[in-house]
């Protein structure tokens, strides 16, 4: 008998660490997953301009033991950009004449430019610990894996009269996303690695807003603006928004 007390209690303190631990575990494993494809995105880029031929998988051996998807080639990268461009302009040009309510479609189909993974770049913000791949489409599937382009905002590219805006969770289990965004301030530098540069930013304002007021996303003239944007609860167990507004360097 006595040994099956202890066999029970030994379950039960098991048990017991699986709970305590389940959460910081997945949360270190889940960070790390995010982390890593925003970095093998640097080598994707890297491998994607020495392409010139149909697009198949890299030869690279460090490439393919990394990343087992296709990559673009330069003309389709070529072919993207000029996509993107195009779509920014038309963007800004019907900007309060249509119906801009769906964020949750991506901007541009990816797959149509050799792209398979759905990631256009990735953002970080050393100061917070913060660097998280960009997914197009502000969905459920998006937003459970880094941070989230909005449809019909700017896409994240260098230009003229641009706003590009991310969203990213805040409290989502086992996953920290723009959790830390509060701890952005005014002047804090936050960079934007797409397919062809690097967009330095600061930042230029921060605050609270109901989830009605979508002001911080319009597209001001001659401004290259990115705005980040997660929810934050309040009394009542309501949510507001937590917008942070950047500015390119």
């Amino acid at each position: 008998m006595k040994k099956v007390i202890i066999i029970i209690a030994s379950l039960m303190l098991a048990a017991g660490l699986v709970f305590v631990l389940f959460e910081p575990v997945s949360t270190s494993v889940n960070n790390y997953k995010a982390q890593k494809t925003a970095e093998q995105f640097d080598e994707d880029v890297k491998q994607a301009q020495k392409k010139s031929g149909k697009n198949k998988k890299s030869s690279s051996n460090q490439s393919q033991s990394a990343q087992q998807y296709p990559l673009p080639t330069k003309k389709q990268l070529k072919a993207l950009l000029k996509a993107s461009k195009r779509y920014n302009k038309n963007i800004f040009s019907n900007q309060g004449t249509v119906d801009t309510s769906d964020y949750t479609s991506a901007a541009i189909n990816l797959k149509k430019y050799g792209i398979y993974n759905n990631v256009y770049g990735y953002i970080s913000a050393p100061s917070i610990g913060m660097k998280l791949p960009i997914y197009l489409g502000a969905n459920d599937s998006t937003l459970s894996y880094g941070a989230a382009h909005l449809c019909n905002t700017s896409l994240p590219l260098s230009g003229e009269s641009v706003n590009c805006s991310l969203a990213g969770h805040t409290g989502y289990r086992g996953r920290v996303f723009f959790d830390n965004l509060s701890g952005l301030k005014v002047g804090s530098r936050v960079s934007i690695k797409n397919y062809w540069e690097t967009i330095n930013y600061k930042v230029i304002k921060a605050h609270r807003v109901s989830p009605e007021n979508t002001g911080d996303i319009v597209i001001r003239p001659q401004r290259q603006l990115l705005t980040l944007i997660t929810c934050i609860s309040r009394v009542g167990g309501e949510f507001d928004r937590y917008v942070v507004v950047c500015e390119k360097i």
